[in-house]
């Protein structure tokens, strides 16, 4: 599913202003905290809304500020899964990937029966989030967001919550996701991630993109002075 995103929204401290285009295969976002990276994805579920400009997925208008065009998140079809999860805490862990469902009623149960299988959540269906391991949390946003059967889905730092020996597990996780060809936008600072995932790859910084490209030419041969100040902080020596 393609993707393009052109749009400005005054932020405290600077303006963004994001142009993007994806062919529909996987994106990695970089950049600084602060850089714009979540808002850009926010705005794109339709959680925040841009001050101008123009979203599309897959020939859909989602936003238009000229045509008055601002779908709700729910009518979007754009998975989305937040750095802390944001599971319902009143749910178990079955009510909260139902509630992400929007298909046929009596596919539902099957729905979700399907998806506690496939993340390994067999035996915690009863459970609250309160009651789960972080790994287990993470899964059940994960299985909410693509019970929606989502055109895109955007993963906001999947990582940063994790115990650093659960790591290895989500990336297998989202690489899966990737290789069922669903449309996917991932702000990550893993950069082997990055490199084994995304076709392309765009480091943003102050609300823009500052450069863009295949993972081997942003990390072996970046044009840009901020890119390549950004990558000698966090890329092992």
């Amino acid at each position: 599913m393609a993707v393009s995103v052109d749009i400005e929204k005054k932020l405290h401290g600077f303006t963004l202003k994001v142009k993007l285009e994806s062919d529909g295969s996987p994106m990695g976002i970089l950049g600084a905290s602060g850089s714009g990276k979540s808002m850009t994805l926010r705005c794109i579920a339709g959680i925040q809304t841009p001050d101008s400009g123009r979203i599309v997925v897959n020939d859909k208008v989602l936003f238009d500020s000229e045509k008055k065009i601002n779908l709700k998140p729910q009518e979007r079809k754009v998975g989305y899964l937040f750095q802390n999860y944001a599971l319902f805490p009143t749910m178990t862990v079955e009510k909260n990937i139902a509630c992400g469902y929007r298909g046929d009623k009596k596919h539902l149960k099957a729905k979700v029966a399907d998806y506690i299988e496939r993340y390994q959540l067999n035996g915690l269906e009863k459970r609250y989030p309160g009651q789960l391991s972080g790994g287990q949390q993470q899964r059940v946003g994960i299985a909410r967001a693509i019970v929606l059967n989502p055109e895109v889905i955007m993963f906001d730092e999947p990582t940063s919550a994790l115990d650093p020996e659960l790591v290895g597990e989500t990336l297998k996780i989202i690489k899966k996701i990737a290789e069922e060809g669903i449309t996917m936008i991932v702000v990550t600072h893993e950069m082997s991630f990055a490199s084994d995932v995304a076709s392309k790859v765009v480091f943003m910084d102050g609300g823009v993109i500052v450069e863009e490209g295949t993972p081997q030419e942003i990390f072996s041969n970046p044009k840009e002075e901020r890119t390549r100040q950004f990558l000698q902080r966090i890329l092992p020596r």
